[in-house]
């Protein structure tokens, strides 16, 4: 009866071969996928040979898919080393398919609802680092914020005329150049603050604030040394000022300062080296955009954006070692070793691409030859079973 336990071992063999093959060409379209492959191990009984069995199954871990676009912000493609970590039902998970979507509780999760894992923050809004927890977007608009400082440097070219006549904002000749900076009173309304500058004499400038239109009466002297640098405002070189437009808006007084840190006089010509106000009007959520480091951030209306998070990702010692689960998800196990936890673009950890993600490494065409393959095994294992039973019809009847 060897030969017919040979064969029909054959034939078990290499129906598991054809089924994990046609698993492979099932999910050739699957994201984050990883063809496996049928490892075979002679059987034998009392030293006898008694076939054949399957030992294992292995899954291709050093091919990568390849990357598909899709425009969608939460879809993340790892370039190079890692796996996203998600939580299912309170045990760690680690994948590479990067097709993720926000649930009606606002938690980033991938297709079958485990939630993506990161860094979280504080009340401050600051990563905290090395504490994995479930990555969540702050949806809610954001409140108007009023302007309290101008972040404005230039340079002043030494070479101008000095100015003799009386300053007039409406009198061109009356000063040298005007810069405009837009500024936000503290229900989100947008202000126009325009900085006048007048060449007074050798090293010594004045400036002249105007917000709308209406003068501060407010100037302040600007004294630069030898070298061309900033002598007066002191450091940090900032102008207080104040501006009420209660009667416009009804928002509150703002107070801001304009901090000229860095300006010059050198004598090159009139230049802008910053011009950056902060404040912001009223914003509504827009959506999610993620770094290459793995940062999160929810997006608003108004441009502006608020720090959510940061994806990390995982690697092992030894990827074969995991333990396959449902879903295109792996399990960390003694053989793998523990999980090592690290950021995006860090490291030897790959970068994300946000807006695509891998899809599966299946190579059709090397999965149909090995189909076709298996497919001749079986046959010719069928076969020897025949042979078999034919061999023992003529021994029977011989008898």
């Amino acid at each position: 009866m060897s030969m017919f336990n040979i064969g029909l071992s054959g034939l078990k063999t290499t129906q598991k071969a054809l089924e994990i093959t046609s698993h492979n060409i099932a999910n050739s379209g699957t994201a984050g996928f990883k063809s496996g492959s049928a490892e075979f191990a002679s059987v034998y009984n009392g030293g006898q040979r008694g076939g054949v069995d399957v030992s294992d199954i292995k899954e291709n871990f050093t091919r990568e898919g390849g990357v598909v676009n899709t425009g969608s912000a939460l879809d993340l493609a790892i370039t190079g080393k890692g796996f996203f970590v998600v939580a299912e039902n309170g045990r760690m998970a680690y994948t590479q398919a990067g097709r993720f979507d926000l649930d009606k509780e606002q938690n980033i999760i991938n297709a079958t609802g485990n939630r993506l894992q990161g860094y979280g923050i504080d009340a401050e809004g600051n990563l905290v680092p090395g504490v994995l927890t479930d990555l969540k977007i702050e949806a809610a608009n954001i409140p108007a914020q009023a302007s309290t400082a101008v972040e404005f440097s230039l340079n002043l070219s030494s070479a101008s005329d000095v100015i003799a006549v009386p300053f007039d904002p409406a009198v061109g000749n009356s000063y040298n150049y005007s810069q405009s900076s837009e500024i936000f009173d503290s229900l989100g309304n947008s202000h126009t603050l325009t900085q006048y500058f007048v060449h007074t004499g050798p090293n010594t400038w004045q400036a002249h604030y105007f917000v709308d239109g209406a003068d501060l009466l407010t100037p302040s002297t600007l004294t630069f040394d030898g070298a061309g640098e900033l002598i007066t405002p002191a450091a940090p070189a900032t102008v207080a000022l104040t501006y009420d437009p209660t009667l416009i808006t009804g928002a509150d007084p703002m107070n801001f300062g304009v901090n000229l840190t860095n300006s010059t006089q050198f004598g090159s010509g009139f230049n802008i080296y910053k011009n950056d106000a902060n404040g912001f009007t009223a914003g509504e959520f827009a959506g999610v955009a993620i770094a290459e480091s793995g940062e999160v951030f929810a997006t608003f209306t108004n441009g502006e954006t608020k720090l959510q998070g940061q994806v990390v990702l995982a690697s092992f010692a030894n990827i074969s070692g995991l333990e396959t689960g449902n879903k295109t998800v792996w399990y960390a196990t003694n053989e793998s070793g523990a999980a090592l936890y690290g950021t995006p673009d860090a490291g030897s950890f790959g970068a994300l691409l946000s807006g695509a993600y891998v899809g599966s490494n299946v190579d059709i065409s090397e999965q149909l030859v090995d189909l076709m393959a298996f497919q001749q095994n079986y046959q010719a294992n069928a076969k020897t079973i025949s042979s078999a039973d034919e061999m023992m019809q003529i021994l029977f009847s011989a008898t």
